[in-house]
Order: structure tokens, then C-alpha cells, then sequence
């Protein structure tokens, strides 16, 4: 066999290798599976007696320094109405927001904010919502955006919910736009 016999062979096992490779960190990333390592602390040892720094082991456990809790006034006077809008836009496959508009699978939140629980004309509400008591504040707004089912058991509403605490911020502004008279945000 010759020199270039031989570069033939090394080529074909090489061109093998090569595709193979791509197409299992193709398929990894596919699958969701092909993650960017980031170097973490972990503490391995506990020193009997001594403290830990809870900031310190919150960023070991998520790589990020844990940030202090805001209230939801201090959430909504930082809210971006236009991130709100983007983050709504889950919510519009079920919901219209136009003045007068139709309800759909869920009714329309034209001026949801501060309105009466399960009073909007023509939606059909659930036994659980109607059985509610109290207007749409932003703090109940806000838990039920956060968990529907878990809030109000029983619910017709399927959506899990909004987990980020800014993002359902957003979503609580640019729903307090939809009013002819805006509500006013909360202070504390």
C-alpha cells in the first residue's frame, strides 16, 4: 500500500471520528443536555463551630451572589412596560386587552386592576374564582400570576404561571396601562 493509500485510510478514520463527534454534540444540544461549565465554589469540609456565610453558600449552590428580596411596590416603581408587554404576550393566546374587547378562553383584562374578582361581563368563571371575594390588587395580581392553580385551586386557567419576580412585575405595569385611568402603584 502506498503514501497515498494510506492518507486515504488516516482521512476516512479521521472524517468518521469527526462527524461522529458532531453529531453527538448536536444531538446533546438537542436534547437540552450540552451545558456551559462554570466553575463553582463548594465548600467540602465542615469545620465544626464555625459559620457559614449563607451568601457565599447561596452562590456556591447557583453561581450567582443571591440578591435581597424587593417588596412588589419597590418591583412595580422599577417595571419596564414594554418588557411587561413581551412577557403578556404568553398571556394573549387566552386573553384579549383592547377596551370592550372580547373575552376568550379567559376573560378580557381591560382595566383588570383593582376591578372586582370574577365580574367581567359574559365570561363564564369557574365555581373557585367565582367563589372569591375582593378586586384585582396588584399583590393578588401578583400572587396569581405567579402560581394560577396554586393561588386559586380549582381554576379553568391552565397557564402555570410567571416565576420571575421582575418579569411579573413587567407584566403588572403594562397591565395597569390598560385602564382609561390608571391605577396608582403601590407605596409600601
Amino acid at each position: 500500500m502506498n503514501t497515498y493509500e494510506l492518507n486515504k485510510v488516516f482521512g476516512a478514520i479521521l472524517f468518521a471520528g469527526l462527524t461522529a463527534m458532531t453529531a453527538w454534540l448536536i444531538s446533546l444540544a438537542a436534547f437540552g443536555k450540552l451545558e456551559h461549565s462554570h466553575h463553582e465554589r463548594v465548600i467540602h469540609y465542615v469545620v465544626e463551630g464555625l459559620e457559614q456565610d449563607d451568601a457565599m453558600h447561596d452562590e456556591a449552590a447557583t453561581g450567582e451572589p443571591e440578591m435581597p428580596a424587593m417588596s412588589l411596590a419597590e418591583l412595580l416603581a422599577d417595571a419596564d412596560v414594554a418588557k411587561g408587554q413581551k412577557v403578556f404576550k404568553k398571556c394573549a393566546a387566552c386573553h384579549t386587552v383592547d377596551e370592550g374587547g372580547k373575552n376568550k378562553v379567559g376573560p378580557n383584562l381591560w382595566n383588570i386592576v383593582n376591578r372586582p374578582i370574577a365580574t367581567h361581563e359574559g365570561f363564564s368563571y369557574s365555581d373557585a374564582m367565582a367563589a372569591l371575594e375582593g378586586t384585582w390588587d396588584f399583590e393578588r395580581l401578583d400572587q396569581f400570576t405567579a402560581d394560577p392553580k396554586g393561588t386559586v385551586p380549582g381554576t379553568k386557567m391552565a397557564f402555570k404561571g410567571v416565576s420571575k419576580d421582575g418579569d411579573r412585575a413587567n407584566v403588572l405595569a403594562y397591565l395597569r396601562t390598560l385602564s382609561a385611568a390608571p391605577a396608582d402603584l403601590p407605596t409600601e
